[in-house]
């Protein structure tokens, strides 16, 4: 039997949840496999619930590349997280990205190799729920824009919604 999560928003998901438990009920005491429910609140917590969707969004689009999620994972670091990062001045980040744009302006021959290295060093750890958030937003709405829309499993929805 597939393990389901049922998100309990209102009364309907209720009645999903309760269909559910109906339909394999016979079948998991028949395999002498009783169902078990676990009921517990949505997590806010970014390192869980919002880096399994990540990680599975970087898996996704990295299959429809033909690539991988860690080259993925550097390209999304450099071209949505770094500027949400230098925006609201995360960490040492905005200082280190400013003296990286100066070596972009100089032509400087060892830009891309600086660059490179600060993408490597750039942390998702670093940022906070909201900022995460804007993240995830971003890199679904670029996905979609290439034709590649991310699945994300009903348990992990609220883990890229922007809070209203």
């Amino acid at each position: 039997m597939q393990k389901a999560v049922f998100p309990i928003l209102g009364h309907a998901d209720i009645t999903k949840a309760i269909s559910f438990m109906h339909t394999n009920y016979t079948k998991a005491l028949e395999e002498k496999k009783p169902l078990r429910v676990v009921i517990d609140q949505k997590q806010e917590d970014r390192s869980k619930a919002q880096n399994r969707l990540y990680w599975m969004w970087l898996t996704q689009w990295a299959k429809r590349q033909g690539n991988d999620k860690e080259s993925e994972h550097l390209y999304f670091k450099k071209y949505f997280l770094s500027r949400i990062y230098d925006r609201d001045d995360v960490g040492q980040y905005r200082n280190t990205f400013a003296a990286v744009k100066i070596l972009k302006n100089q032509n400087h021959p060892m830009y891309e190799q600086v660059a490179n290295g600060l993408n490597d060093l750039i942390s998702t750890t670093d940022a906070s729920v909201e900022q995460f958030t804007e993240y995830l937003n971003d890199i679904h709405a670029f996905c979609l824009k290439h034709g590649c829309y991310l699945n994300t499993p009903d348990d992990l929805m609220y883990a890229w919604e922007m809070k209203q």
